[in-house]
């Protein structure tokens, strides 16, 4: 009895052998396909990275570009004044033209308006200027007291 013992032993030894080899088999076919995505997934990353990569220079441009879009103090007064003076000289321009008198109005208009353009310039040209906000801010409103001397001359020669 001892013999048929051993050889059913031998042989659930034999099976368990075997269905451990599959088992391994089965194993071996499953990490090869996880060592074929996780290289799948290693490509994808490193595509994703150099995506994000790629966009740090834009990210960094456009930084740049919010930073210059805004608006300085400087250039929020040195706007506020031309437009003060754009309003003086279109009040000018309407007086002259309101009176009905059209002899030399044309020229007078002309002046006014190329007046106004100076100061337009003269203020950039302040507001780019290295000088402190509030120095700034006195040069700008000499631009506007000169403007509007300017725009009240060329009103006393139509009169």
């Amino acid at each position: 009895m001892r013999k048929k013992l051993l050889l059913l032993q031998n042989n659930q030894l034999f099976d368990r052998l075997n269905g451990a080899e599959k088992e391994i088999q089965r194993l071996k076919k499953e990490l090869i396909e996880r060592d074929g995505q996780i290289n799948e997934l290693k490509k994808e990353n490193e595509r994703l990275l150099s995506k994000i990569n790629a966009t740090e220079p834009l990210k960094t441009l456009e930084a740049k570009v919010v930073k210059q879009a805004s608006v300085t103090p400087e250039v929020e007064y040195g706007a506020s004044v031309i437009g003060k003076i754009v309003i003086e000289a279109a009040k000018a321009c309407n007086r002259l033209t309101a009176d009905g008198k059209a002899d030399g109005a044309k020229e007078l208009i002309n002046l006014i308006l190329g007046r106004t353009e100076v100061a337009k310039s003269e203020i950039l040209n302040i507001v780019s200027s290295e000088y402190a906000f509030e120095l700034k801010k006195e040069k700008i409103d000499a631009q506007f007291e000169n403007a509007a001397d300017y725009f009240c001359s060329v009103m006393a020669q139509r009169q």
